[in-house]
């Protein structure tokens, strides 16, 4: 009986080896068509979508030169900026749904025909109290430099093409008055995005209305400006404007022209944009690894 039993367990044996090479052989294919198939691929950083009517700014490092000739590499991380400046229905709408009483004098031309005009005559503080409604903020001096560079080091506009000239591509220089003094018919805004929009889709990057940053002015700053996302001095007498205005002359428009301003001033030349942080990038990967692929279709054969 013993011996029975042996002979039959030695017989279970060679079976299995037998055996062993046909089952290997699904593995084996399996892994070969494994290797042959394509990994999808895709982006390892998706970008953040844009909030309506701002784009994404994807950051960068740019050179920064000051009216004293400081210069200084800085570096601007990803973030959202109003694509137009802030019009004249967009501040009404925030005027109405907050009951907000304004330091400025911006109802004395946000006429219904100029809805589509940007805002001006509004305070520094105004500004800053319309981007908190909308859940923004107001742009950084650097931010809003980069953003009208738009990755061209040597634009001197922030306008379309190349940026190296104003003419036909902005409104500027179309009055010499005071603007603080000047009757309504002498206000010469255009509507926003009447002009084509420098390479990050921004309009009116320079002309239009002057716009109101969130940085303390400070004319020395650049000199001791931290070199990645710098939000300006601690203190000034006033606020930094960028951009020019329809009033200005070609020179108020350039990129790096900057001046400063108290944040009471009210004159219908200056007007604003918002910005928003970007969310960090997270990855973003689609389908296995080969190898990892590989080992899940060995394990289930080799189960079998």
């Amino acid at each position: 009986m013993r011996r029975m039993n042996a002979y039959a367990s030695d017989c279970r044996r060679r079976t299995a080896r037998r055996g062993a090479p046909a089952r290997l052989w699904p593995a084996l294919l399996a892994l070969w068509l494994a290797a042959c198939q394509p990994t999808p691929r895709a982006p390892l950083c998706q970008p953040p979508a844009a909030p309506p009517g701002m784009t994404l700014i994807p950051g960068g490092t740019f050179v920064r030169r000051d009216n004293e000739e400081n210069v200084c590499l800085t570096t601007i991380a990803p973030f959202f900026l109003d694509r137009t400046e802030v019009t004249n229905a967009e501040f009404r709408r925030f005027a109405q749904a907050t009951g907000y009483q304004s330091e400025g004098r911006w109802t004395l031309y946000a006429t219904p025909e100029r809805d589509r005009h940007p805002v001006v005559a509004v305070t520094w503080n105004d500004a800053l109290a319309y981007a908190r409604w909308a859940g923004k903020r107001l742009p950084t001096e650097a931010e809003w430099e980069f953003a009208a560079r738009a990755g061209r080091p040597a634009a001197a506009y922030g306008t379309a093409g190349a940026g190296e000239t104003a003419r036909d591509r902005a409104a500027f220089g179309r009055t010499v008055v005071n603007p603080r003094r000047m009757p309504l018919r002498g206000i010469q805004t255009s509507p926003v995005a009447s002009f084509p929009p420098n390479p990050f889709g921004l309009y009116d990057m320079a002309g239009n209305a002057a716009e109101w940053c969130a940085d303390w002015f400070d004319a020395g700053y650049y000199a001791i400006s931290p070199a990645r996302n710098p939000p300006g001095p601690d203190f000034g007498r006033g606020r930094v404007v960028r951009g020019g205005s329809w009033n200005d002359r070609a020179g108020y428009l350039m990129a790096e022209r900057r001046y400063g301003l108290p944040p009471g001033t009210i004159a219908f030349t200056l007007g604003f944009r918002c910005a928003a942080d970007a969310p960090e990038r997270r990855s973003r990967r689609i389908g296995l690894p080969l190898t990892r692929r590989a080992i899940i279709i060995w394990q289930h054969w080799s189960s079998i």
